[in-house]
């Protein structure tokens, strides 16, 4: 292994986190999730935080890191997406 990847298996769960305890902007809040959290694992995550329904999720790299944007619909009727 070299020392890059070793370096990015190091850094990127690490990157996933920091990047999910910033703080909410405007429609899209972010949510605190494990490192490594599956697509199911974060929509079950959302699902039972907010008690929504999950309408969209959409996987996408931020500065290499996955990230799931997930759109809901809340209980109050307002359309959200967390990351």
């Amino acid at each position: 292994m070299t020392t890059m990847s070793r370096f990015t298996r190091c850094l990127l769960p690490g990157a996933l986190l920091a990047f999910l305890l910033a703080a909410p902007v405007s429609q899209s809040q972010n949510l605190v999730a494990p490192a490594g959290i599956s697509e199911d694992g974060a929509v079950t995550m959302v699902r039972e935080r907010t008690g929504g329904k999950v309408v969209r999720v959409e996987r996408r790299t931020d500065s290499g890191a996955l990230v799931y944007h997930i759109r809901v619909l809340t209980p109050d009727g307002s359309l959200r997406e967390y990351r």
